[in-house]
C-alpha cells in the first residue's frame, strides 16, 4: 500500500536496508533519506527504520528520542532493559526479530502445536532453523520468538536448548551453512506420527515489505510494540472459527 505523504527514513546499508529501498521504491513510497554509519540523517521523517547493526540501536533510539522520530527496529541481537519507561509515551517504537505476517502466523500456529503437544507427553515439539554461513546470531531471533511460542503452548517444556534436551527442554537445532534467506521448522515427534509447520524464505522481500507496513502502522502511535501488536489485527480474525468466515 502507498502512501506517498509518509517520510520514511532508513538506518542501514546492509542486506535487509538493501531490500527495504527496492520494497519502497515498488510502493511507491521513496525513502527520505539513508544513511550507513556514523552518518546523520539527510532530513525529518515521520517513521525511521532501524536495520543497521545491533550496536548502534541504542544511538539511534537517543535520535529517535531527540527528533520526536517514531522508530522500528530491525535489527536482531540486542537488548534494552528498561526500554518501555525510556521510551514512555514519547514516541513510538515498534521491534521485532520478522516482519513477516506469515511468520507471525506460524508463531500462532506454533502455540497451537504447542498446546496439541501438551496432550500426551509422547508428544515431544522441536524447532529446526537454517541461515545462510554469514548470519551472526544462532539461535535466529526468529527461531527465539517461534521457541517462546511452543513453550507457551506446552507448559512441561520450560526453557529451550540447543542439541540434546532433557524432558523440560525445548530441543532446537541450528545451521549456518550456504546462501540460505531462512527456513524455521517447528513441529512434533510422535511414536506413530510426525506434524510439522515449515516456513522458508524465498527472498528478503516479505522482510522488506513488512518493515514498511511496520512503518506505517506505527505512525502516530506511542509506546512500545512488537509485530505480534500489528499481527493480531490482521491474524486473529482468521482463528474465529464461530463465526461466519
Amino acid at each position: 500500500m502507498s502512501d506517498p505523504e509518509l517520510r520514511i527514513g532508513l538506518f542501514g546499508r546492509g542486506r535487509l536496508a538493501a531490500a527495504i529501498v527496492e520494497a519502497a521504491q515498488s510502493a511507491g513510497t521513496p525513502l527520505a533519506w539513508q544513511v550507513g554509519r556514523d552518518e546523520v540523517p539527510g532530513g525529518p521523517a515521520d517513521v525511521a527504520i532501524d536495520a543497521s547493526v545491533a550496536g548502534a540501536v541504542e544511538a539511534h533510539l537517543d535520535w529517535a528520542l531527540a527528533t520526536g522520530t517514531d522508530l522500528v527496529i530491525g535489527t536482531t541481537g540486542w537488548s534494552m532493559p528498561g526500554l518501555g519507561a525510556r521510551v514512555g509515551g514519547r514516541i513510538g517504537v515498534l521491534s521485532a526479530s520478522n516482519f513477516s505476517l506469515a511468520v507471525a502466523l506460524m508463531a500462532r500456529l506454533a502455540t497451537v502445536l504447542g498446546r496439541f503437544a501438551a496432550l500426551d507427553p509422547a508428544r515431544d515439539p522441536y524447532l529446526f532453523e537454517h541461515h545462510h554461513r554469514l548470519k551472526a546470531d544462532a539461535p535466529s531471533g526468529t527461531a527465539k520468538t517461534l521457541a517462546a511460542a511452543l513453550l507457551a503452548g506446552c507448559p512441561r517444556k520450560t526453557e529451550w536448548t540447543l542439541g540434546p534436551a532433557e524432558p523440560h527442554q525445548l530441543s532446537v537445532g541450528v545451521l549456518r551453512a550456504g546462501a540460505e534467506f531462512g527456513t524455521h521448522t517447528v513441529g512434533l515427534d510422535a511414536p506413530a506420527e510426525v506434524v510439522e509447520l515449515t516456513h522458508r524464505a524465498r527472498s528478503r522481500a516479505p522482510f522488506a515489505e513488512g518493515a514498511l507496513g511496520a512503518a506505517r502502522w506505527l505512525r502516530g502511535r506511542k509506546g512500545c510494540f512488537t509485530m505480534d501488536d500489528l499481527a493480531r489485527e490482521v491474524l486473529d480474525p482468521l482463528f474465529n472459527f464461530g463465526g461466519t468466515p
